[in-house]
């Protein structure tokens, strides 16, 4: 359908069961979210001032460049916020030519229908449950939100943890996620991170062994969970947390998509923890974006002598991240009092429970291991876990156990 045939009218009519007059601007902003790439300010710039209602009108209309800024002007917006993006005629005429190829009813039907096909839903920022904190963004806030899974978990953000860090992990990277995961899971904090290999992956691993929340942002469609390796790990967060991206179905990861991306796990968490990071990652990108979001950054550092943690540590060395030294330091800074298990309770212990805490030492078991290593039976094991599980001092993800602090 051509972009003279199209008006918002037509968008109603692709929602039936949902045609009351204040749902027009949710509808323009997911057609926004569909014509313009992520981030495009400029487009953020129109419908921040026009409603995205208004401001879709204005490019199905063809209103001229002169009338838009006389538009937006009588808003009350500061002229010097026009300036900042250049003569606003010449970037408006530039970012119609970008706009128009998208300007198409089809687009919009067949992404809703997209949507719809993997049971996801659809929020802007007249949504009920849209996160509140990506208006931070300003301009640069994203048009929707594409979304498989949970509201709930995107509710549960007001408290969370974005962990980033290197695609290619070393077993010190994992662990270090798992340990940190470990900490902030249990004191009620969601898990936010991109859904890539390595780091990413961990951390959204260890939330769910732990049954805590976890969000992954896409760089692409929900319809195409990437990378296809991890889509089983992607699946399972969907039926507990929940997957996002401000793309529609269909659009595919480019290099720019990852790194806009990087700007909505900035925004969407309270603080971020970098653990690995080589001097290129797309996670030193992200801490780019929290720098301009005032959003606190964590780095755990790492050796010298590795090339993964180069990023890290040169993040530590410029002030531009705060060292964390363990799980309980992260906590701390985070201003949660982190229990710790005192010498005294250590001493209690009965002899059962000794000897499953010794099996365990600092590693990660299953119950068979610690059976073996301890001497024990299975009823014994399982009656020793049960206690040291309620007092706090180990922690079960899946099928394997875990201390829960590895200063004890």
């Amino acid at each position: 359908m051509s972009q003279k045939q199209f008006s918002i009218k037509d968008l109603t009519e692709l929602f039936p069961d949902e045609v009351e007059p204040e749902l027009q601007d949710h509808l323009a902003a997911i057609t926004w979210s569909i014509i313009c790439e992520p981030g495009d300010g400029f487009a953020g710039l129109l419908v921040s001032s026009l409603g995205a209602s208004g401001a879709l009108e204005t490019e199905l209309q063809g209103v001229s460049s002169a009338q838009v800024k006389s538009r937006i002007l009588q808003t009350g917006i500061d002229p010097s916020e026009l300036d900042s993006f250049g003569v606003f005629e010449k970037v408006h005429a530039a970012a119609r030519e970008r706009w128009q190829p998208r300007l198409s009813l089809k687009f919009v039907r067949d992404a809703i229908y997209g949507i719809k096909k993997v049971s996801g839903s659809i929020l802007t920022s007249t949504s009920a449950y849209w996160p509140q904190q990506l208006n931070d963004l300003g301009f640069h806030a994203p048009m929707a939100l594409w979304v498989r899974g949970s509201f709930a978990s995107l509710e549960s953000l007001q408290k969370s943890v974005a962990i980033v860090g290197s695609r290619g992990a070393t077993s010190y990277g994992e662990q270090s996620t798992d340990a940190m995961v470990s900490a902030l899971v249990p004191k009620g904090f969601s898990i936010v991170s991109g859904g890539a290999y390595g780091i990413d992956a961990v951390a959204h691993k260890s939330t769910l062994a732990l049954q805590g929340n976890t969000v992954a942002v896409m760089a692409g469609g929900v319809d195409r969970l990437y990378p296809t390796g991890n889509s089983d790990l992607l699946k399972r967060i969907t039926q507990t947390g929940a997957v996002v991206s401000e793309l529609p179905p269909g659009s595919i990861p480019t290099k720019w998509r990852f790194l806009q991306r990087n700007r909505l796990i900035a925004a969407l968490a309270q603080s971020t923890l970098v653990v690995e990071a080589n001097w290129r990652s797309g996670a030193i990108n992200t801490v780019s974006h929290c720098e301009r979001l005032d959003r606190e950054v964590f780095a755990i550092p790492g050796p010298i002598s590795s090339p993964r943690s180069a990023g890290t540590n040169k993040l530590i060395a410029d002030g531009r991240a705060q060292l964390i030294v363990d799980g309980d330091d992260l906590l701390d800074r985070l201003g949660v009092q982190a229990r710790q298990i005192s010498a005294v309770e250590l001493a209690g212990l009965g002899a059962i429970e000794v000897r499953v805490l010794d099996a365990i030492g600092f590693n990660s078991l299953e119950i068979a291991e610690i059976c073996s290593a301890a001497g024990l039976t299975r009823d014994e094991a399982r009656f020793g876990l049960a206690n040291l599980e309620l007092d706090g001092i180990v922690l079960r993800r899946d099928n394997t156990w875990t201390r829960s602090q590895t200063n004890v």
